[in-house]
């Protein structure tokens, strides 16, 4: 009976050890549905040490080798709808297409390690951000093909600009232009402050979502609902309904676009007509939302260019709360993501 005992123990001993070397080659991160080959992280460089140092601080992996199509394009719903996402052209699209060129890895962990991670706390990044970060050469995106037609949805062409796919609920991915990462472009420095902006805004809407990130009750506030028939001057700085005298801040686009924008359209959206909207209920995010990505995209001292304190000090006493509830209450640095590189 010791005997059969003592066997028992060796091969279950042995197929601990054999799964162990199974799970090193083939990693499948708890609650994620599509492996990490090869084991991480993917390389031995000084830059793989940072990548494995973020996934132990953050619980994120970056990860730049062997992904497939079908890692990228899963998500919840299985067939899929709209554009694929894939790497390079057709003719040169096999296994290795998608993988960094080696010259390229620092400017990508460069921007992780030094743009987005010290603008965030491990807890936030574990919570909001996905499992996975795919780092992609050449991102690109082409129309589903369902044997007998093309899906249109989203374009029907091969769109080379993607540089950034988020919300999949394991893995998202980034990709930056061959200008950017040479510094050959023209806007480069405002391209990556775009790309972080709309990389951290994704997740905290999630975790706005999820309830996990609140508006503060101080936010809220001096702000009067009372009237929701009241009307907002857009244009008139010296009205008392000035939009700015009211504390309400310009709105930006959740993709932080710049380019060719006029003060109607950078300024103010279609959800902000009047109070009526915020009479309901004011709670609405999307005046919070606002001044989020107002201090996330202006730098402190650009902040009070575009609203003077002496001018507008109910929109001071707003941005500053904001800026403090987000650091304190859940690790995330506004102000820092404005500024740039640590």
């Amino acid at each position: 009976m010791k005997k059969i005992i003592q066997t028992t123990a060796i091969f279950l001993m042995g197929m601990a050890m054999f799964t162990a070397c199974s799970d090193e080659e083939n990693i499948t991160p708890s609650g994620n549905y599509s492996p990490i080959r090869g084991g991480f992280p993917q390389g031995n460089s000084e830059y793989d040490s940072i990548i494995y140092n973020i996934k132990q601080e953050f619980g994120v992996y970056l990860l730049y080798k062997d992904i497939t199509e079908e890692d990228l394009n899963r998500d919840w719903v299985s067939a899929g709808t709209g554009d694929l996402y894939v790497a390079g052209y057709e003719e040169d699209r096999e296994l290795g297409a998608w993988n960094l060129p080696e010259e390229h890895l620092p400017f990508y962990v460069d921007y992780f390690n030094n743009y987005i991670f010290p603008n965030i706390s491990p807890e936030f990044a574990k919570t909001s951000f996905p499992v996975k970060i795919y780092m992609i050469n050449n991102l690109r995106t082409e129309p589903r093909d369902f044997g007998d037609s093309i899906s249109d949805v989203g374009g029907t062409e091969t769109d080379p600009s993607k540089f950034i796919k988020l919300g999949n609920f394991d893995n998202w991915a980034i990709s930056f232009k061959e200008e950017i990462i040479n510094g050959s472009s023209g806007n480069a420095k405002e391209t990556l402050k775009k790309q972080r902006c709309i990389f951290i805004i994704q997740a905290i809407y999630n975790a706005m979502e999820k309830g996990e990130i609140i508006s503060p009750e101080e936010f809220w506030s001096g702000y009067d609902f009372s009237d929701p028939n009241k009307k907002i001057d857009h244009s008139n700085k010296k009205s008392d309904n000035y939009k700015y005298k009211l504390g309400l801040v310009d709105d930006i686009y959740d993709h932080f676009a710049t380019t060719g924008r006029t003060d109607d359209v950078w300024n103010y959206k279609e959800y902000i007509k009047s109070y009526s909207n915020w009479a309901r209920d004011n709670k609405d995010n999307n005046l919070f939302k606002a001044y989020v990505k107002n201090a996330m995209w202006l730098t402190p001292e650009e902040f009070e260019t575009r609203y003077p304190k002496s001018e507008y000090p109910i929109i001071t006493e707003k941005y500053e709360i904001v800026v403090k509830h987000l650091k304190e209450q859940y690790g995330i640095d506004l102000q820092g993501i404005a500024k740039g590189k640590r």
